[in-house]
């Protein structure tokens, strides 16, 4: 088997590929068990994961912290007190469809740095004929996958995502111009913003 793998963590290159040079702080949003963050510590000086789950925050600090890199917040991103223009690189990975979404994206970009990045990993609610040929085809995607995969297990919150990607797309699209979105297969979009 190879290393652990879900729908998520399929997709994290999309981000992990969109760091900034020289990236001296990161902003991991629910960050879960840490999986991410620890990732992010190997290119970040430092990296704030933050989630608002008690359980799975224990867990994520129990997983180690990087060697100092990582500081674990127990707290909501929508209300937590960073500062604005804070953070070089944000990751967004199967969180945003739990927060309102426009009021959201507008936090996230002010909690960015000029010149930093906003990467999502996304869940949407299947609308159009597209979604539902996407989302068939990521069905057998995923099986095969499977057969060759460890499959983490991180049991978040789970939650139905309520905006259809023509939403989502439409709402960054008018607070983040110039984003890079993309659907993919496994269920999932991408959108990567450079804050000018």
């Amino acid at each position: 088997m190879h290393s652990d793998w879900n729908h998520n963590i399929h997709y994290h290159g999309v981000i992990l590929g969109s760091i900034p040079p020289n990236c001296k702080s990161a902003l991991d949003v629910g960050c879960g068990h840490g999986l991410f963050a620890r990732q992010l510590a190997r290119h970040c000086e430092r990296v704030t994961a933050i989630d608002v789950d008690h359980e799975t925050l224990l867990r994520g600090r129990a997983a180690g912290n990087s060697e100092g890199r990582i500081t674990f917040v127990e707290g909501d991103v929508m209300t937590h007190p960073f500062c604005d223009d804070s953070f070089d690189l944000i990751s967004v990975i199967a969180t945003l469809h739990h927060l309102p979404l426009t009021t959201a994206l507008g936090r996230l970009r002010n909690l960015l740095k000029s010149g930093g990045v906003l990467g999502v990993i996304g869940l949407y609610r299947a609308h159009t004929i597209q979604d539902y040929a996407y989302a068939a085809a990521g069905k057998p995607a995923s099986w095969i996958l499977r057969q060759f995969r460890s499959c983490a297990d991180v049991r978040p919150p789970l939650q139905e995502p309520r905006e259809t990607l023509e939403k989502i797309r439409a709402s960054c699209d008018a607070l983040l111009p110039g984003n890079k979105f993309r659907q993919h297969l496994l269920f999932r979009y991408s959108m990567v913003w450079r804050k000018p």
